[in-house]
């Protein structure tokens, strides 16, 4: 069974179950939405949904049918609670460890080909197995003549690779002076970039994290691999807002290097 951090550290719980996320506050994501196609009696599923404030989004936005899957029962339990009584029949959760959940068994086999549009958000950085997973995602999908001319899609965040490279267990800026510079400045560290595979950090209040470092590269090659086509991929740094929230330093700093890592998928 892969780590469940959450259900182990109550300061996550707390942390990630009482925040106020709209659609609105996420300009990107909801400019990637296909809404055209999910607002006509789509179907949705968020593949490590936490709370739920995505697939709660999606059913105020009309979506027809949303499924939210995670591993952490608190969560869960959490996203539950927060259901109105008018989600209950367009809204499911499932609990099921995302790393290693098979589609051939229930609940998973009988949702095969169901979705207009799949939502991960910092999931994939948590996953062994990147290409499984990537394929789990695709036999979700409806076909790509089911959903329109824009096709099924599949959009994702994840830690950017350059954050997850080191394999420092504290991983933080350090000072550097340059060339010519009166005082020395703020940089990340990157190294161990090319040596992809297991990382153990430790993340607010808890120790020994275990996370997978992917290049950008395996990321969309192995997309392309399973059958997507890259409709959309950016490099975002933390706004104010997330700064505050994740509480991890001065944007002036933060914004000299890449936080997270957006790709939008289309099925073939």
């Amino acid at each position: 069974m892969s780590q469940n951090a959450y259900d182990k550290n109550d300061i996550l719980i707390n942390k990630f179950s009482n925040r106020t996320r709209t659609l609105e506050k996420e300009s990107l994501l909801n400019s990637k939405i296909p809404w055209e196609i999910i607002k006509n009696g789509g179907n949705v599923i968020d593949v490590g949904c936490g709370d739920g404030w995505f697939c709660r989004e999606m059913i105020e936005k009309g979506v027809n049918q949303v499924i939210g899957i995670d591993i952490s029962e608190k969560l869960i339990e959490k996203a539950r609670e927060l259901i109105n009584k008018d989600q209950e029949e367009k809204l499911k959760y499932i609990i099921a460890d995302l790393d290693n959940f098979e589609i051939s068994e229930p609940p998973f086999n009988s949702l095969i080909g169901s979705f207009d549009f799949a939502f991960s958000s910092f999931l994939t950085h948590y996953l062994s197995d990147l290409e499984s997973f990537f394929k789990k995602i695709y036999s979700l999908l409806k076909p790509n003549n089911s959903s329109g001319s824009g096709g099924s899609s599949f959009i994702f965040l994840t830690e950017h690779p350059i954050r997850t490279s080191t394999k420092c267990i504290e991983n933080k800026f350090i000072d550097h002076k340059f060339e010519g510079d009166e005082h020395s400045r703020k940089v990340w560290p990157i190294a161990n970039y090319n040596e992809q595979g297991k990382r153990v950090t430790n993340w607010i209040g808890s120790k020994g994290i275990i996370k997978y470092h992917y290049t950008i590269e395996t990321y969309v090659n192995t997309l392309i691999k399973v059958g997507f086509k890259i409709d959309y991929l950016g490099e975002l740094n933390l706004n104010e807002r997330q700064l505050q929230f994740s509480n991890i330093g001065d944007l002036s700093i933060e914004s000299n290097r890449p936080y997270t890592l957006f790709i939008k998928v289309i099925k073939n």
